[in-house]
């Protein structure tokens, strides 16, 4: 089977959806799919749907897709008072929700919350407790999911949401997976493990470069990816659509930070 490109979490980032895209070109891979949270945070949701949609729509959805899904049925879904202008989450949500066009709409209402692939399942959390999007931030927050894999014969889950790729294997299982360079690992026939695929649009783990995982389950190869993007294109939309700073800072580092601050006077 030939390679697959997990994606996740754009976040409306557009500028680091298509850097990305180009990296997946030159890969040669047969196929793109997606962990969730195409929207939400930066300004360009209906952009990166559509982006997303020519590339075959292959994604399940995530917890930011559920919450505009939410307020697109309901205004009322917005916290009551306008503090949620300031928040990072509803700020993106409320514009995704008034920004993507109906056909995009209905698109992001229909993704399923699981989608298997050669070799694994995807899902944007967690395989347990799937409404309370939990994160997969260590081994003891894994194991819950580890066992729905084992139980299933999934073998390995592929996740986004927590923005950070890192992967967590069954304890008990006698088959591991093995490390081949610091971004590569052979995961082999029979491992249970999952898999945090980061974030293309706003990464966390230290690195800020658009994050994303080649998979190849022919060779059972795992490769993460980090792809350079104009981080300060995103922040200035991000600005420019009147959405929170914070959305905009998070993609910089401390001295384009600095520098990005006096530039907008915040």
């Amino acid at each position: 089977m030939p390679k697959i490109a997990i994606l996740s979490d754009i976040h409306a980032n557009e500028p680091a959806l298509k850097a990305v895209l180009r990296d997946v070109t030159k890969a040669k891979v047969s196929r793109v799919v997606c962990c969730g949270d195409t929207v939400g945070y930066g300004a360009s949701s209906n952009a990166c749907v559509s982006r997303l949609r020519a590339l075959g729509g292959d994604c399940v959805m995530g917890n930011h897709d559920f919450y505009t899904n939410q307020l697109r049925r309901d205004r009322a879904a917005l916290p009551a008072n306008r503090d949620w202008r300031k928040n990072p989450v509803w700020a993106g949500v409320e514009d995704a929700a008034r920004t993507l066009s109906e056909d995009n709409a209905a698109w992001l209402r229909e993704l399923p919350r699981e989608l298997a692939i050669p070799g694994g399942v995807l899902a944007h959390a967690a395989l347990h407790h799937p409404e309370e999007w939990p994160y997969l931030r260590s081994l003891s927050d894994a194991l819950p999911t580890l066992e729905r894999l084992r139980t299933a014969a999934y073998g390995i889950g592929f996740f986004g949401h927590t923005h950070r790729q890192e992967w967590f294997c069954d304890p008990a299982a006698d088959i591991t997976p093995e490390r081949i360079n610091p971004t590569r690992v052979h995961l082999p026939e029979g491992v249970v493990c999952t898999v945090m695929v980061g974030s293309v649009g706003q990464p966390r783990d230290g690195d800020l470069r658009a994050a994303w995982t080649l998979w190849d389950s022919d060779t059972r190869v795992l490769e993460f990816r980090h792809t350079e993007y104009p981080a300060l294109t995103a922040a200035h939309d991000i600005v420019a659509a009147d959405l929170p700073v914070e959305s905009a800072l998070r993609l910089l580092d401390d001295d384009a930070a600095r520098a990005f601050r006096r530039m907008i006077g915040a």
